[in-house]
């Protein structure tokens, strides 16, 4: 019986292997085979919960009941997003360990952090803090000659965006941020933020190659070269439920131009693409914002993976950087809910055509007699009296930052908890979460990693997708760019000279003179006065304001050699 047993156990294994090609193991897959594309997709602030809401919404509305979201083939486990010094993660820092493998800090973009004995949960590196470190967008772009590109929908050096192509302590220097992706050389940036740039990045931008498009919709639908950016909407982009198409592209529109451009490159490329407002109506507690951005994100899921599927050497990560919000399918006030079908969640929010940002710029554009019939109009819903007198209470209150809309008193919150209650959709807060997130991968080869992993590992697997034997090589990477300029430059006469935009370093010695702006990829060289000529480097050079040093390429010592 225990020979009989052994062999039916090897049948059955073999018989395993042998229908199911992906080779999950636990952890990250010791071995990898590069594929020549990767497409790495985030939906910013998505609790795991709302992948179930969002489906059933899915179902509710088309009426099909058996409907799967795009994502759901591919989820193959878990990751722990969490900082160096907390187990809650920020924006920044969750995606800068993505990118760099290094666990940083509230607000960190892709910098190693400060040490904090008493309560980092990862060992941490005091002798790097604030040194930036190499992203893999940087890699993949320097060492492999990969086309890159960015996608969002929010101001381009929003914290997700910018940790994958810029550096800094603080997350909301945008202009700062900005620059730097100005003079990354990106083949492709997408996203919202036209009042960020300035005349210094937009030429930048030019000298680079790129065309640069500003609120151009159409120049970006028929754009037809190797280099494209193209900035929507003086801030942020629109929420996709209030979206204009004749103005803005939607999210998966974006996705499939994106890979359209840099699938040229005959060295492959690597693509971040952010659904970034799903955040936004997780921290307003907005349940019809949360579930529509997440479903516009998983329709670019299926842009990328049908790309990949015909490409056959591309692979497509995705995941959140963090949790927000503890969305639930099913609140406190849900009684009986087993003997309840789909329509009593759901059909408060069937008519509802506008995100509560949205409605609350068109209240406060109306006179209080309107109100009632603006919310039948746009969102479906007959006011009860108290909430028609909270919405009269509020009209001039607002909330400047998207993050505290849940947690003040103001317009878009009252409207949050009116379309809240006409569901059973439930919040416990309107800030981030710390459960472990959803991870979704396509590989051509079925190599992913499976169960419960860290960022850093997540980080190491897709470096090995890009063709490098571990996340050492961005260790090595940073310690070839990113070099305070006191260790570079040791010897010569240094001068930081401030500016109304930006810093410039100017290194003397011999009669010879570098003058380096900071947050540029081109610095100037002269050996005798007069004779400057440009000089450039394969990254961005970065200024770290908290300790006054300058980071950047090791080999421009040998200018004064």
């Amino acid at each position: 019986m225990r020979k009989i047993l052994s062999i039916l156990a090897v049948l059955l294994a073999a018989a395993g292997c042998s229908g199911n090609k992906a080779k999950l193991t636990t952890g990250v897959p010791e071995r990898v085979k590069p594929s020549k594309n990767v497409i790495l997709m985030i939906s910013d602030g998505t609790s795991t919960s709302l992948l179930a809401t969002a489906r059933w919404y899915k179902r509710y509305m088309t009426g099909d009941l058996e409907l799967p979201l795009a994502v759901d083939p591919y989820i193959c486990g878990l990751v722990q997003s969490r900082l160096s010094n907390s187990i809650i993660p920020d924006s920044a820092p969750a995606m800068s360990g993505y990118t760099t493998g290094v666990p940083s800090q509230q607000g960190n973009i892709s910098i190693y952090p400060e040490a904090q004995p008493n309560q980092d949960v990862v060992p941490v590196d005091a002798s790097r803090t604030y040194q930036p470190a190499a992203t893999v967008l940087e890699a993949a772009r320097v060492l492999k000659k990969k086309a890159t590109g960015v996608v969002s929908t929010v101001v381009f050096p929003h914290a997700t965006p910018a940790a994958t192509a810029a550096h800094g302590a603080r997350r909301n220097r945008y202009h700062d941020l900005g620059r730097q992706m100005a003079n990354q050389n990106l083949d492709v940036m997408f996203g919202g933020g036209n009042n960020i740039l300035d005349d210094d990045m937009r030429e930048a931008i030019r000298e680079s190659g790129a065309t640069l498009l500003e609120n151009d919709v159409e120049g970006f639908r028929s754009f037809d070269g190797d280099k494209l950016w193209a900035v929507f909407n003086e801030d942020y982009m629109e929420f996709e439920i209030d979206r204009d198409d004749s103005a803005e592209p939607s999210l998966s529109e974006m996705t499939a131009k994106a890979i359209g451009i840099l699938d040229k490159d005959p060295d492959g490329f690597f693509l971040m693409v952010e659904g970034s407002k799903v955040d936004y109506g997780a921290h307003s507690k907005d349940p019809v914002e949360a579930i529509t951005e997440f479903i516009e994100f998983d329709n670019a899921i299926k842009v990328a993976v049908d790309f990949a599927k015909k490409n056959g050497n591309t692979t497509v990560v995705v995941l959140t950087d963090h949790g927000n919000s503890g969305i639930t399918l099913g609140d406190a006030h849900y009684r009986n809910y087993s003997a309840k079908g789909v329509d009593s969640m759901f059909v408060g929010i069937k008519d509802c055509r506008i995100s509560s940002a949205k409605m609350t710029k068109t209240l406060q554009n109306c006179r209080e007699d309107e109100i009632p019939a603006l919310f039948k109009e746009k969102a479906g819903m007959e006011l009860k009296p108290y909430e028609l007198a909270a919405v009269k209470a509020c009209m001039t209150r607002t909330e400047g930052n998207y993050m505290e809309v849940a947690n003040s008193w103001n317009l878009q919150n009252v409207i949050c908890g009116i379309f809240t209650r006409r569901t059973h959709i439930g919040f416990t807060s309107g800030n981030h979460t710390g459960e472990d997130v959803y991870l979704a991968i396509y590989n051509p080869r079925g190599e992913r990693p499976a169960g419960i992993i860290t960022n850093t590992q997540l980080n190491d697997y897709i470096c090995k997708e890009l063709g490098f034997p571990s996340r050492e090589v961005l260790v090595e990477l940073t310690d070839k760019l990113f070099v305070s300029h006191l260790q570079v430059f040791d010897g010569c006469e240094l001068e930081v000279v401030p500016g109304e935009d930006y810093p410039t370093l100017f290194v003397r010695k011999d009669g010879r003179q570098l003058r380096i702006p900071a947050y540029h990829s081109e610095c100037y060289f002269s050996e005798t006065e007069g004779d400057e000529r440009s000089v450039r480097t394969p990254c961005p050079v970065v200024y770290m304001q908290e300790n006054g040093q300058f980071y950047l390429d090791k080999s421009l010592a040998e200018l004064f050699k």
